[in-house]
C-alpha cells in the first residue's frame, strides 16, 4: 500500500489528525492550478453541534501539503498550497455528513489581485522573476527568452492578475507558467518553461507483456492540429513588413516523425498581424506551431500496485507495449491521484506530438515474450 505524509501549516499532521481524513484526491494539470480535495467525516456530540466546525487547521488558507511514496521510492509532493473552500454536506443519517476541504497549489497567491502592469525594457523572463517574487516561492526554475529583432522601446502593458499575465507571457513564448511544490513544505517553485522531450527517471508504462502494468490505453489523434505557421510584423518607423514562417517539422519532438507523418501535410495557419511587442517573430510562430503539434492524447489508468511510480505533470515517461507507432514518449498533460484507506489509482492523459516505431522494443517483441 502506497504511504503519504501530511502538512497542516508546514508541520507533519498528528495520527489523530492523519485519522480524520477518509480519502483524498488530487487533480493535477498543465496550464492550470493544481487542487486536492480531502474528505473529512463529520458529525454531532451529545448536544447536537456539529463536530470540527472551528477546527484551526481547516482554517481558509492554512498551508496544506501532500506527500506520496510507492514502493521504495522518493516521497513526491503532489500538491502545497491554501485551503482556499470548505465544503459541507451534511445529512441528517448517521454516518451521511462529510466535509470537504480544497486545496490549490501557491499560484493562488499570484491569482487574487486585479491591477495593471507595466514593464519597460524588460524580456519576458525578466518579468516572470519578478511576478514570481512572493513569499510562498521560495526558488523560481525559468528559461530564459530571446529579445526582439526589431530595435526601438520593449514595452508589456497588460490588464489582470499576476499569473494571468505569466501565462499571456509564457504562451507568446511557447513556454509554460505554472508553480510546483518543492523540497520543504511552503517552499514552492516558480517554473517559466518549454515542455520537456526528455524522458525523466519515472518507471516505464506497460500495456501488454510481462511488465504490464496499465489497466487501459486509449489513443485519440487529431489529424487539423498540427499546423505550419506564418505570421508578419509591421516597422512603425520605416513601414517595412518582416515575415516569418514555421512548421512542425522544425520543432522538437517526442519521437523521429511528426504526429501526421512525414508524408503528411500540415494545415496552414496565419497569425494576426504584430505591431510591435516584446517577441521575437521567430518566437512566436514557432510557439503556435508548437502548441498545435501536440496532435495525439491518450487517456489511461495505471494497473493497480503494479505501477511503482508517482506520475506528475510536466514530466516525461516512456510507453511500451503497444503498436510501434504509438510506442515512445509521451508528456504528461494531467494526472488524477485517488487515495483512500485501502486502495490507491492514477488516472492520466498524456499528449505527444510525434509518431515513432516504439521505444525498448517492439510490439512483436512483447507478443513474442506472453505466447
Amino acid at each position: 500500500m502506497p504511504e503519504y505524509r501530511l502538512y497542516f501549516n508546514h508541520t507533519p499532521a498528528t495520527r489523530e489528525q492523519l485519522d480524520l481524513v477518509e480519502s483524498i484526491t488530487v487533480e493535477q494539470a498543465v496550464d492550470m492550478a493544481w487542487e486536492a480535495r480531502l474528505e473529512i467525516p463529520i458529525g454531532t456530540d451529545e448536544q447536537g453541534q456539529w463536530r470540527l466546525e472551528n477546527e484551526d487547521i481547516f482554517a481558509e488558507f492554512t498551508p496544506v501539503r501532500i506527500e506520496l511514496r510507492v514502493g521504495n521510492g522518493a516521497f513526491v509532493p503532489l500538491i502545497d498550497g491554501p485551503i482556499v473552500d470548505v465544503e459541507h454536506d451534511q445529512q441528517t443519517e448517521p454516518g451521511q455528513s462529510m466535509m470537504t476541504v480544497v486545496v490549490q497549489d501557491d499560484s493562488v497567491f499570484l491569482n487574487r489581485e486585479d491591477r495593471i502592469f507595466r514593464f519597460d525594457e524588460l524580456l519576458d523572463h525578466e518579468i516572470a522573476e519578478e511576478l514570481f517574487d512572493i513569499p510562498q516561492i521560495a526558488t523560481t526554475d525559468i528559461d530564459q527568452t530571446p529579445a526582439p529583432t526589431r530595435s526601438g522601446e520593449i514595452q508589456t502593458v497588460q490588464r489582470g492578475t499576476a499569473m494571468q499575465l505569466l501565462r499571456s507571457l509564457a504562451r507568446r513564448q511557447g513556454m509554460h507558467a505554472y508553480v510546483l511544490p518543492g523540497s520543504s513544505p511552503g517552499e514552492s517553485i516558480g517554473c517559466f518553461k518549454p515542455f520537456s522531450t526528455e524522458p525523466g527517471d519515472l518507471p516505464v508504462l506497460t500495456l501488454m507483456g510481462p511488465e504490464r502494468n496499465l489497466a487501459s490505453f486509449s489513443p485519440r489523434d487529431d489529424a487539423q492540429r498540427p499546423a505550419s505557421v506564418t505570421t508578419y510584423a509591421l516597422s512603425l518607423f520605416d513601414k517595412t513588413v518582416t515575415q516569418r514562417g514555421s512548421d512542425p517539422a522544425s520543432l522538437d519532438r517526442l519521437g523521429p516523425e511528426t504526429s501526421l507523418g512525414d508524408d503528411t501535410s500540415p494545415a496552414a495557419q496565419i497569425l494576426p498581424p504584430r505591431f510591435g511587442d516584446a517577441v521575437d517573430l521567430d518566437q512566436a510562430v514557432a510557439a503556435e506551431a508548437e502548441r498545435a503539434s501536440y496532435a495525439s492524447e491518450v487517456t489511461g489508468t495505471v494497473l493497480g500496485h503494479y505501477y511503482r511510480g508517482v506520475l506528475v505533470p510536466y514530466q516525461v515517461v516512456t510507453v511500451e507495449g503497444v503498436d510501434q507507432r504509438r510506442s515512445g514518449d509521451y508528456l504528461i498533460a494531467q494526472v488524477t491521484h485517488s487515495l483512500s484507506r485501502t486502495e490507491y489509482s492514477q488516472t492520466f492523459t498524456l499528449r505527444r506530438n510525434a509518431r515513432s516505431e516504439g521505444a525498448g522494443g517492439s510490439f512483436a517483441d512483447l507478443a513474442g515474450a506472453i505466447f
